[in-house]
């Protein structure tokens, strides 16, 4: 069993409703508890949405990552934030019942489906609510950390990445999957017009609310371009692989952790 670490109690989220949608120069105390809340929101058909919004692709993208990011039997797997679970159930599939996963979240929420959809599926997985950002586990524990399509939640990028490095032994390996930046100016341009009509008008008729979509569908136009996002991962790992997914509509990067002095330099 894999030890949790005391971290810090997590703060409560703010009482007040947030009513608008946080800009791209929000302070970090204003974006943490308006991504909560929308995730709150939006948690009983959060996977409805992703199956929806992406024709299905969005488990195709998740097997890919599941295989090209060597999860094995008999390793140590970390999901961060994990949300309802789909990737952590792929992971513990792959493993065959020979290794450990676990689930961290900060939505208690979206741990709660999480733990309704394990019931049925059998899997053995451990949940944790805790911070991406404060993650707490020792240094070194795991062989692979895996995070799906939630680093742009993050309200310090590289200060999460740098904290998902630290929990990965030498060697292991860092998985990100993340929303794409297609090459090809009429796929982006397609894409994008997607995102801000199509998805929204799914996510309306699915919740009956509109703007947790529309907040999802302008983090993806204002993240960061693949190669900009491979720098922040050299900052914290040895060597980056990336590789486009259904012509850029997702991206997989895997890094390979560097050693624990090197990331604290």
């Amino acid at each position: 069993m894999i030890p949790v670490m005391d971290r810090p109690p997590l703060r409560r989220l703010e009482a007040r409703q947030l009513g608008s949608i946080p800009s791209a120069s929000v302070a970090a105390r204003e974006k943490r508890p308006f991504v909560q809340r929308l995730f709150t929101a939006i948690a009983p058909r959060y996977d409805w949405f992703n199956r929806l919004a992406s024709c299905g692709l969005d488990q195709r993208w998740r097997k890919e990552a599941v295989v090209r990011g060597g999860i094995q039997p008999g390793q140590r797997i970390l999901d961060v934030c994990a949300g309802t679970g789909d990737l952590s159930f792929l992971c513990a599939n792959r493993q065959r019942g020979d290794g450990t996963v676990v689930g961290v979240d900060l939505n208690r929420e979206m741990l709660r489906y999480a733990r309704r959809k394990q019931r049925s599926k059998r899997s053995v997985i451990s949940w944790c609510q805790g911070d991406a950002e404060q993650l707490p586990f020792a240094d070194g524990t795991f062989d692979r950390v895996i995070i799906g399509f939630s680093t742009r939640n993050l309200t310090d990028l590289t200060g999460g990445l740098r904290e998902m490095a630290r929990v990965l032994r030498p060697e292991g390996r860092l998985i990100v999957l993340e929303t794409g930046y297609p090459t090809s100016p009429v796929v982006r341009f397609g894409y994008l017009v997607f995102l801000s009509t199509v998805a929204r008008l799914i996510g309306f008729v699915l919740t009956g609310r509109i703007w947790p979509f529309t907040y999802l569908a302008r983090s993806v136009q204002r993240f960061l371009t693949p190669r900009q996002f491979i720098e922040r991962l050299q900052s914290v790992s040895a060597q980056v692989d990336y590789v486009p997914l259904s012509y850029g509509l997702a991206n997989l990067y895997v890094a390979t952790a560097i050693s624990l002095r090197e990331i604290a330099q």
